[in-house]
């Protein structure tokens, strides 16, 4: 009887409490544990010896004590050289991103229901429903449909995730006319 006391004037100062017949800790027991050890890893974490402080004026350290007002010394700056770009250093321009845009095309296959394919449009390339209804049915009569023309990086995004949901897609340039 006297264990049962010991053990129960424990879970009172622990905060935690148990289930009467199985002695088994419950949620709240685990989260007060948890709280203490968070408590206790914040509290002890900047005592150790490898922390660096800041270095002040006069060679203290923020860290300790010091009998007069901490300044922080003048952060070092870096001059900068200006050095003009001459016609003979030019970058070199891809040639994917000199085109127009990109189109890219939705090709009709029987592996994908209708819905499905509708609701890839909308959701990914943010057509409407009424737009993504038309572009399925493009692709779905005429075996292929066009979703829209994109610059490079926009383009090669909705082609990546049309392709992944599986959706027959492909990407071509456009020449503007």
């Amino acid at each position: 009887m006297e264990k049962i006391q010991n053990t129960l004037s424990f879970d009172v100062f622990c905060g935690a409490r148990y289930c009467h017949q199985t002695r088994v800790p419950t949620m709240k027991s685990y989260f007060v544990l948890a709280l203490l050890l968070s408590f206790l890893s914040s509290t002890f974490a900047f005592t150790h010896a490898s922390v660096q402080f800041p270095k002040v004026s006069g060679g203290a350290r923020l860290g300790k004590l010091s009998a007069g007002p901490a300044v922080l010394d003048r952060p070092e700056t870096v001059e900068k050289v200006d050095e003009k770009v001459g016609k003979d250093d030019a970058t070199e321009r891809d040639p994917r991103n000199d085109s127009g845009g990109w189109e890219i095309r939705l090709f009709n296959d029987p592996f994908n229901k209708r819905e499905f394919v509708a609701r890839c449009l909308s959701t990914i390339c943010g057509k409407s429903d009424s737009e993504s209804y038309q572009i399925m049915m493009e692709a779905h009569s005429n075996g292929m449909g066009v979703v829209g023309r994109y610059m490079f990086e926009i383009a090669e995004l909705y082609h990546g995730s049309l392709q992944e949901n599986g959706l027959m897609v492909d990407m071509v340039p456009v020449e503007e006319e």
